[in-house]
């Protein structure tokens, strides 16, 4: 039997483990703190998020943040934000080669799930509360020309994140949510901050099937981490916070920057490095920028009639449709995945699913069906692109 001793020293001996084989890609990087005179504007765009958030906005402020962004860096460096509350950070800066209108529509839109830009990093997310109700997203992408003074929304966000890449963990959680809209130097820019409300759920454990960029991934519903020796941990993620700043440079370019803090781990012990946080916005900036700037997207008013199809499907039309799409992805990874045909064997595994979770499933495989990704299910089986006059159908 093991002891709690002997199960501390397994832990301790297996994130070490894993933290070389994470930080391997980026061994002998530098780590440098933002410029101090980013903090105090860092600081008071945190207070603009939760219960107690500022109504209105002191541009002064946060002109540091925005500059450090558009400054010239050191690419082999990895810089990281102030670290509070015991937390990791990183901070990570990338181009995106479409206008902030387009970011808007797509990633901002009530009428399309916020998640198709990031599949690769979180598996749903949705707004349970905007303004103190519950109530749809309003049209951001046209407030761009109602920027007379900034707008601001506050919200609650429900988010879960795909299987970590080393320890297949995955996690849900609510966040505050705060978006700005502003004009920065006759510029518009869009400023995202989140900050989670509480602990999140226990870690269960997840798969990353085949290459991370396939977007297929398996969430059994077990509480635990995916590793050898772990399987009985209860991780959580104890806390974490995200300021994502947008600013247009130009109508095909704009310049984006990300300060992220985090920690998580177990046994309330962050195991979080800053190196890891860098590669999670690695990862997620990533497919970003590819679905942003797939060159043949439908337009987002014929994606939201997609998923305005998906959406319309009882409990029940949808349980029938992950039945088959869980059954297929089995077989793809059938050499790969145990996991999966252990969890599945419990028929009352996909009536665990809530209806996000499978809205979820079948808005994924119609992104990596628009963006020319081997899917699992036919996507003809839930929405007929056809009549859809989807480009290449």
């Amino acid at each position: 039997m093991k002891t709690p001793l002997f199960r501390y020293f397994l832990v301790l001996i297996c994130v070490l483990w894993a933290s070389a084989a994470s930080a391997s890609d980026l061994s002998g990087q530098k780590e440098t703190p933002v410029p101090q005179t980013v903090t105090p504007g860092l600081n008071y765009l945190l207070s603009m998020v939760g219960p107690e958030h500022l109504q209105t906005l002191n541009e002064d402020a946060i002109q540091p943040v925005i500059d450090f962004i558009l400054s010239s860096k050191d690419k082999s460096t990895l810089y990281y934000p102030e670290n509070h509350s015991n937390m990791s950070s990183a901070y990570y800066g990338f181009d995106i080669h479409k206008s902030l209108k387009y970011i808007l529509e797509l990633g901002f839109n009530p009428h399309i799930p916020p998640f198709i830009l990031s599949p690769s990093s979180i598996r749903l997310s949705y707004w349970a509360e905007i303004d103190g109700k519950k109530q749809e997203l309003p049209n951001m992408a046209e407030m761009l020309s109602q920027l007379d003074k900034p707008y601001i929304l506050n919200g609650i966000e429900h988010e879960e994140i795909t299987p970590d890449v080393n320890t297949g963990a995955y996690y849900g959680y609510d966040l505050n949510r705060t978006l700005i809209l502003l004009k920065y130097q006759g510029k518009p820019v869009l400023i995202s901050i989140a900050r989670q409300k509480d602990i999140s759920d226990v870690g269960k454990k997840g798969l990353v099937l085949g290459k991370d960029d396939n977007w297929d991934y398996f969430y059994s519903g077990q509480k635990g981490l995916n590793k050898p020796g772990l399987g009985w941990v209860s991780s959580y993620m104890y806390g974490s916070s995200t300021i994502s700043v947008y600013i247009q440079q130009n109508d095909s370019l704009v310049r984006c920057g990300i300060y992220k803090w985090l920690r998580a781990g177990w046994a309330n012990m962050n195991m979080v490095q800053n190196i890891h946080i860098y590669r999670g916005l690695k990862r997620y900036t990533k497919t970003l920028t590819q679905v942003l700037e797939y060159p043949s997207l439908p337009s987002p008013d014929k994606m939201s009639e997609a998923f305005a199809a998906i959406q319309a499907f009882t409990e029940n039309e949808l349980r029938a449709k992950v039945i088959d799409y869980i059954s297929k992805l089995s077989r793809k990874y059938s050499q790969d995945a145990m996991l999966i045909k252990d969890t599945t064997q419990d028929k009352g595994y996909v009536d665990h699913l809530d209806i996000h979770q499978m809205q979820s499933i079948l808005t994924i495989e119609y992104m990596k069906y628009l963006m020319g990704k081997n899917t699992i299910q036919d996507i003809a089986y839930f929405i007929n692109p056809v009549e859809l006059g989807i480009k290449g159908t």
